[in-house]
């Protein structure tokens, strides 16, 4: 693209050293060559320190975007649901009192339930003003489209999976019993009832549970008390991305027990690893894993159901095998990070 040609976008979201899926999805863009494309700068509206310095970080955000607003075309804002919708109006407002073009990418599974239970009329009113007033709104899979529709003119409404960058292939061991969940760690993502599921299969001996995340550490340590099951799941707290890359290669399996989710960046990176995925039928996840064919998929809240997939896969060679090869292949084909960027590239260009 020639220089001069290129989109100036002032992109807002999360500290880059924030842990979660929406912080991924921003560094891949640096990580991966968005940079090289546009004139992009980035501005870190929240981090996930104490409340002292997110309140400063927002301040000085806010601060930091109304003295670069005026000098860019695009605002390119990722959202989340709850809080971080309505900080983010904040910016809309101001965007298009400045005539600019607003991109909205909205992140995370649970804004339909923050828009349906938890706003009251007048509240979804506002919101809804302020999402049409975006000129484009990206939402991470085709059921998420589908919902936004009735908020929205559809038009407005482009799909893009989250992408990952695929790791050079290598000889996967699927031999052993080792389990990853990687994720925060609450109700709402299945956690208890995976607890639960690992007291029934800790008659296999050589299974381990690695939970990769933060949230309700104590809690859980008492429930693998409760249980006598300490020795088979180990709390690693947040990872490293290099230490995450040590577990999903060294699991066979990973497990994605949650309630709800959009396109889950985890998910991706565990079928890019190989990884034997097993994750409940919700949100995006129908999108990604097709039944016994690259993963297997799950009611939610039901232990029991994750209790019947890890005794199916364990006693099934050939199905393990099978699913592990073409989760790979399936990231491979449609959510390689690099198309994603020239996709993203292609809306900038549209407006």
């Amino acid at each position: 693209m020639n220089k001069s040609r290129k989109k100036n976008v002032l992109m807002i979201g999360p500290s880059r050293t924030t842990k979660g899926g929406m912080s991924t999805v921003v560094n891949n863009y640096f990580d991966n060559g968005l940079v090289d494309l546009i004139n992009l700068k980035y501005i870190e509206t929240i981090n996930d320190k104490n409340i002292i310095f997110k309140f400063i970080k927002e301040k000085l955000g806010f601060i930091k975007f109304l003295i670069n607003v005026k000098k860019y075309d695009i605002v390119h804002i990722h959202m989340a649901s709850r809080r971080s919708t309505f900080r983010k109006i904040k910016y809309i407002k101001i965007a298009k009192k400045y005539e600019k073009k607003v991109v909205l990418h909205i992140h995370g599974g649970g804004f339909k339930r923050f828009y349906e239970e938890e706003c009251n009329l007048k509240q979804q009113e506002y919101i809804k003003k302020y999402l049409k007033a975006c000129d484009k709104i990206i939402v991470l899979s085709e059921e998420w489209a589908e919902y936004f529709k009735k908020i929205v003119p559809f038009e407005k409404i482009i799909v893009i999976y989250n992408g990952v960058l695929i790791p050079e292939d290598y000889k996967k061991n699927l031999d052993n019993k080792k389990i990853l969940y990687l994720g925060r760690i609450e109700k709402e993502k299945g956690i208890y009832e995976l607890l639960t599921a690992m007291n029934q299969l800790k008659k296999y001996n050589d299974i381990k549970l690695y939970i990769a995340g933060v949230g309700e550490e104590e809690k859980i340590k008492k429930i693998l008390k409760n249980y006598g099951i300490e020795d088979k799941v180990e709390l690693l707290g947040w990872v490293s991305d290099k230490k995450k890359q040590k577990y999903l290669k060294e699991c066979s399996y990973f497990i994605l027990p949650s309630y709800f989710e959009a396109m889950p960046m985890s998910l991706l990176e565990a079928m890019s690893y190989k990884c034997v995925v097993v994750a409940t039928n919700v949100g995006g996840i129908s999108q990604i894993i097709k039944n016994k064919r690259n993963g297997i998929l799950i009611k939610a809240r039901n232990f029991e159901a994750i209790v019947n997939s890890f005794e199916y896969l364990f006693n099934n060679e050939n199905t393990k095998v099978l699913l592990s090869t073409e989760a790979r292949e399936t990231v491979k084909q449609k959510f390689d990070y690099n198309k994603n960027i020239y996709k993203v590239i292609k809306i900038y260009e549209n407006l």
